[in-house]
Parts: C-alpha cells; sequence; structure tokens
C-alpha cells in the first residue's frame, strides 16, 4: 500500500488517504520479463527504462536504429539519444566494433536486462594474483624437440670384468649415439628450387588470413602439392581464391584445410601444343613459318629487277640520241 498527502484542493484532489491496486492478467504469450532491480530504479530516468523495456521485448534479431525509432515515437531523436546514453553509462547498452572475415567493419549494438561492468554475457573476468611463467612442456611453432638420451644404467659387477676366453679379452663395444628424427624439412637447404618457391608462394597466400596460421615446416609437407599447382600453370591468384574463399568461421586443422583443398580443387592438366618446324629461306636460310624467300630477299630480287630495266631504258635512250646528233650532221 502506498500512500501520500492530498495534493491540491477541489474535487480532483488525491485524498490524504489512498490504496494502489495492481491487477495483472495472465499472458501465456507476447510478453516479456523484466527484473525489478531495472523496473523499480528510480535513479534512471523513466524514459530510459521505459525504452530499454521496448528494446528488450523485440525478437535477437531486431533491427532498428535511433532515427527510426525517433520517427515512431512521440520523443525527438534529442530525447531517444540521450536515454541511450543513459542506458550506455548504466551498463544496459553497448555498441561493439565488429570485423567480418570479408574485411569489412561493422557496429553491433547489445542490449542486456542486466548491467554490464564491461564484459559480454558468459565471459569470466579474470582473477587477480601474481604472474607466473616457468616451462609448460609446449614447444615454439616450427620448432622440433630433440629427444634425450636415455640414462646410463649400472652395470653388475659380473658385467663389469672383462670375460677372458681362448680368443682372449673383448673389445670394449662403442657406445652409439641415438640422432634425433627429423619430421620435416625445415632449413631451406633441404629443399630444391621448386620447392623453395612452392613455399614461398604458399606463404605468400596464406599470411594475410589470421585463421590460417601456418610455419615453414607445415608449408614444406605442403610444397609438393602447390608444386603440382604450379607446373599445370596456375598462377598465385588461382590459388589464392581457391585457398581463401569459404572458410568456416573457426579453422581447427589449418594444413588439414589447405591439404584437402589443395588435393581436390587441383586443376586440370593444360594440353601440350606441339609447335609447328619452322622452315628456312632459300638465300639467307632465315627461319620462315613456310618454304620460300624471306620478305629481305623478295625485296632484294625486286630491287635488282628494276635497276636492270632503268640501265636497259637509258641505253636506249643514248642509242636515240647519238642516232639523232649524227642525221643532223650530214
Amino acid at each position: 500500500m502506498v500512500r501520500r498527502p492530498a495534493v491540491g484542493t477541489g474535487p480532483a484532489a488525491v485524498p490524504r488517504r489512498f490504496s494502489l491496486r495492481i491487477h495483472r492478467s495472465p499472458h501465456p504469450s507476447n510478453f516479456v520479463i523484466v527484473p525489478n532491480a531495472l523496473a523499480q530504479n528510480r535513479a534512471m530516468s523513466y524514459t530510459a527504462r521505459g525504452l530499454l523495456v521496448d528494446l528488450l521485448s523485440r525478437p535477437g534479431d531486431w533491427r532498428e536504429t535511433c532515427r527510426q525509432m525517433a520517427d515512431s515515437s512521440p520523443q525527438g531523436r534529442k530525447a531517444l539519444a540521450a536515454a541511450l546514453d543513459e542506458l550506455r553509462v548504466w551498463g544496459y547498452y553497448r555498441v561493439e566494433v565488429v570485423r567480418l572475415p570479408s574485411g569489412q567493419v561493422r557496429s553491433e549494438a547489445h542490449v542486456f536486462d542486466r548491467p554490464q561492468t564491461g564484459l559480454l554475457p558468459g565471459a569470466t573476468a579474470p582473477g587477480s594474483g601474481e604472474p607466473e611463467c616457468g616451462d609448460r612442456g609446449v614447444l615454439p611453432k616450427d620448432l622440433v624437440k630433440v629427444p634425450s638420451l636415455p640414462r646410463e644404467e649400472e652395470q653388475p659387477l659380473a658385467a663389469a670384468a672383462p670375460a677372458q676366453d681362448e680368443g682372449g679379452p673383448e673389445e670394449p663395444a662403442r657406445e652409439q649415439t641415438p640422432r634425433p628424427r627429423r619430421t620435416a624439412p625445415e632449413r631451406s637447404k633441404d629443399l630444391d628450387a621448386e620447392s623453395l618457391a612452392a613455399v614461398n608462394a604458399l606463404l605468400r597466400v596464406v599470411r594475410p588470413e589470421r585463421r590460417l596460421p601456418l610455419g615453414a615446416a607445415e608449408a614444406a609437407a605442403l610444397a609438393p602439392l602447390v608444386r603440382e599447382w604450379m607446373e599445370r600453370g596456375a598462377s598465385q591468384d588461382e590459388l589464392r581464391q581457391a585457398l581463401l574463399t569459404g572458410l568456416p568461421e573457426v579453422v581447427h586443422s589449418p594444413v588439414a584445410v589447405l591439404r584437402s583443398r589443395l588435393e581436390r580443387k587441383k586443376p586440370a592438366e593444360r594440353p601440350v601444343v606441339p609447335q609447328k618446324r619452322l622452315e628456312e629461306c632459300e638465300q639467307c636460310r632465315d627461319p620462315l613459318p613456310e618454304p620460300g624467300l624471306c620478305a629481305g630477299c623478295r625485296g632484294a630480287g625486286r630491287a635488282d629487277g628494276a635497276e636492270d630495266r632503268v640501265d636497259q631504258v637509258t641505253a636506249r635512250g643514248i642509242a636515240k640520241v647519238r642516232a639523232a646528233m649524227a642525221s643532223s650532221r650530214r
């Protein structure tokens, strides 16, 4: 029961003693649950609480901007913007900047029914304590752990004395130091030029993608498949398109994903076009697509014929001039 003194005078005045009765109806669907700590928080404005209740009643994938909310409300954009700022201060509203796998950046708004202190729902804040460091038995990437030598077991006294037989004392056995096994070629000197080029091409392709952390040893293991791509004429852009397009959100095994795509999306072998044998020029022996004379030799022959014709015309003209001069003298 809520009581307050009478306010004002006249018939519309509130009596000194009155009771406030709450009437609730059952709601089988289309209702929202709001904690009392939110609904009864008089330190927050009624506008902020009402806006938060409106947002909590929407579906989880609801999309609406402050401008759209103001267009459908009697309050203006400034009032709604101030209410959102108030909810942000109390921890009920937050805007996160998310980078998509495609590289684009977008903003995502989060609405909570309980105030958040800086962490998303489900995340736990790290506890306080002193920093610890030590050898956890985890090796850095692309390193191979060298096995330790076995301990020298104490030999029994009977075996310590050299055995004497007819052949004389036995020679002591030579100790053999076990060599560490090599799992993959990790150095550039262990790879030939073509494999090294394949490793470098693969590392250049996957370096921008953070979901595919790849080391030198893992790239060397995938080098034979990349060499087949390069031998079949695939370019680096085609390799990038095949390996990076359509990746899942979480990649548990980058090597397995790359190996599967290199095997399944391997390009077909390009047919080898036989080269036509070239012919030679009959005079200068230059290569020609068809037998005969080249352009230079054909031009030289035409020039020689033209000079011969000029000489013949000149000789006839000289003969005519001499004949005319002889007849005039007579």
